[in-house]
This record gives C-alpha cells, sequence and structure tokens, in this order.
C-alpha cells in the first residue's frame, strides 16, 4: 500500500510536474529544431550556438558555454561541428591567445537567417492556438522558477 505523501512532497508536486513538462518540451523542441534544418545539415544544438553568435557577435567557446550553461567542453565539440561545415570561422582573440574568438562565416550568417525565419512561421503557427495571456503567465513563472533556482545554487555555493 502506497504511503500519502508528506505536506511537503503534496506543495511541491505541481513544481516537479512542470519542470517535468519543461524537460520534455526541451526534447521536444531539439527534435523539432533538428527535423526543421536537417537540409541545412544544422542541429539543435549548432542552431543554439549560432544564435548566440549571431546576436551577440563574435565570443569564445568559454562565453558561449556560460551564456548557455553548459560545459565548454559540449560547446567545443558543437562549435568544432560549425567549423567544419564552414558554418564558424576562428579570428584571433587580442585578449586571450589560446582561446580565439568564434564568429559565424558568411554562410554561417545566411543559414541563421534562413533558420530563424523557418522557425517564425513554425512559431506563428503555435502561437495561434496559444493565447497571449496564457504565455505571459507561463513566461512569468518560468522566470521565477529560474531566479529561484540561480538563487538556491547561489546559497549553496553551486552545490545543486
Amino acid at each position: 500500500m502506497r504511503e500519502k505523501p508528506s505536506v511537503a512532497e503534496a506543495g511541491g508536486q505541481p513544481l516537479r510536474q512542470a519542470i517535468l513538462a519543461v524537460r520534455r518540451l526541451f526534447h521536444v523542441l531539439s527534435g523539432t529544431a533538428d527535423r526543421a534544418h536537417a537540409d541545412l545539415g544544422i542541429t539543435a544544438s549548432m542552431r543554439a550556438v549560432m544564435e548566440v553568435l549571431h546576436e551577440r557577435g563574435p565570443r569564445t567557446v568559454p562565453q558561449v558555454a556560460r551564456e548557455q550553461g553548459v560545459s565548454r567542453q559540449h560547446i567545443q565539440v558543437v562549435v568544432n561541428g560549425l567549423l567544419a561545415a564552414g558554418l564558424a570561422e576562428c579570428l584571433d582573440n587580442p585578449d586571450h591567445l589560446r582561446s580565439p574568438l568564434v564568429r559565424l562565416s558568411a554562410a554561417g550568417l545566411k543559414a541563421a537567417e534562413a533558420a530563424r525565419r523557418r522557425e517564425a512561421r513554425l512559431l506563428a503557427e503555435l502561437a495561434k492556438r496559444i493565447p497571449g495571456s496564457d504565455l505571459k503567465v507561463t513566461l512569468k513563472t518560468l522566470n521565477a522558477m529560474e531566479s529561484g533556482l540561480n538563487r538556491q545554487e547561489t546559497r549553496a555555493g553551486s552545490r545543486v
């Protein structure tokens, strides 16, 4: 026989369900991006790095990793793929001899803009089915979750 959940567990249940939903959505978004941009030779991870470089300009691998909240090694693998595909190029970094700046190549800019146009069409269709007021509440909730977790991580000295 299953025991009744504690008050703390019961109170955290909607939050846990929301976190699980966000994880599922992340994987759905990743798969959707992989399929949407397959003909461009761009994976979801590549698209995320390309977006940072497109919006913020040349960056080092460690800078992109910090901005994305992932490991430097992961970003290095993704950047290596972008370089091999001719979608990015390295520039000398006057501030750090061993950490070059990475920027989108001309082909990378063209691919990033094509991906952005495709995504805009896809998201416009999705937005028609979700009321704007619901999206505002969702965004507010997600931002509160992120802020709360960041505060906890800071208090715990990054031992989450």
